[in-house]
């Protein structure tokens, strides 16, 4: 459980980096980012809100437009390990006004400190993920992941794998799992830690490429896909996932539709759902089907 914690705020750091660019995020393309849901990324704007952030909403895009107010006292760069605690203990519920809260906010919005202490929390850990998993493949060599969290089973156990190669935003790394002896993509952010073997590749003969898909899953398999969009749905989709464009079509200057084949039904399936009223599934069996088992399992 406290991995999965763990997980939840560096999520919201990650939400807040994005949201400080200057165009703004759309909220299905923050939820494709985080790997959550929309309702999710709202309820993460309101916590935001509360502890000091000022978001707004323009075209449909949203981002941090202002900061509270700092002051040029208490602006150290290190958090104390107090601040730290209350930080971990905000993400899950705010108070309306505490001053330990104004004292790690000063230092979160103080000038360069804040995007620096956000890309530190990443790149300092992830930036070492991504030395010794170039170091395994450069020797060929298994790897061990340890305490990975799995957002498709919810669960946090360590992984043997052989790293084939990394995405092109080295976000994931391609490998082959030995224990269920299949090609999987791994995100770094889900790996608490690593450590390289000093056992060769094994099943070098099994390694294969895996397919990117534009929704932020892949895979081998191949699901038809076409759907009927509004305008709104269109443009949502297009901003949203500029590769898409070349999938869809416009007829009759008022019809819009996305035809093509994808990799992972999730991700597609998401965008969907988080668009009620605005999007036909004309072709896909097994998306309907997939649309049918995630609706029931809304409660409301």
């Amino acid at each position: 459980m406290a991995k999965v914690e763990q997980q939840k705020i560096l999520r919201v750091f990650k939400l807040i980096n994005l949201l400080r660019s200057r165009i703004g995020k759309n909220v299905h393309r923050l939820a494709e980012t985080l790997e959550t849901d929309t309702r999710t990324v709202y309820r993460y704007f309101k916590l935001l809100e509360e502890v000091g952030f000022k978001i707004e909403k323009e075209h449909g895009k949203f981002k941090i437009v202002d900061m509270v107010e700092t002051s040029s006292q208490n602006l150290v760069g290190t958090f104390t390990e107090e601040e730290s605690a209350f930080l971990a203990q905000a993400i899950a519920k705010s108070g309306k006004k505490n001053r330990l809260k104004d004292s790690l906010l000063e230092k979160i919005h103080a000038r360069a400190e804040f995007k620096q202490s956000i890309e530190s929390l990443f790149n300092a850990k992830l930036g070492l993920f991504v030395d010794e998993l170039a170091e395994a493949l450069r020797k060929e060599l298994q790897v061990e992941l340890r305490d990975y969290y799995s957002l498709h089973t919810d669960s946090v156990k360590d992984r043997l794998i052989e790293p084939v190669a990394f995405t092109r935003d080295y976000d994931y790394i391609h490998a082959f799992d030995v224990e269920s002896k299949s090609m999987k993509k791994f995100k770094l952010e889900r790996i608490s830690d690593l450590r390289v073997s000093n056992k060769k590749q094994l099943y070098k003969s099994l390694h294969s490429e895996i397919n990117e898909s534009m929704f932020g899953y892949s895979g081998k398999a191949k699901y038809k896909v076409k759907l009927k969009l509004s305008h709104k749905a269109y443009q949502l989709l297009i901003e949203g996932y500029p590769e898409a464009k070349q999938f869809t079509s416009i007829k009759n200057r008022k019809h819009y539709y996305f035809d093509t084949e994808v990799a992972e039904l999730p991700g597609v399936g998401r965008f969907v759902l988080g668009l009620p009223g605005e999007i036909e599934v004309v072709e896909g069996q097994e998306l309907l089907e997939y649309l049918k088992e995630q609706k029931e399992k809304f409660t409301f």
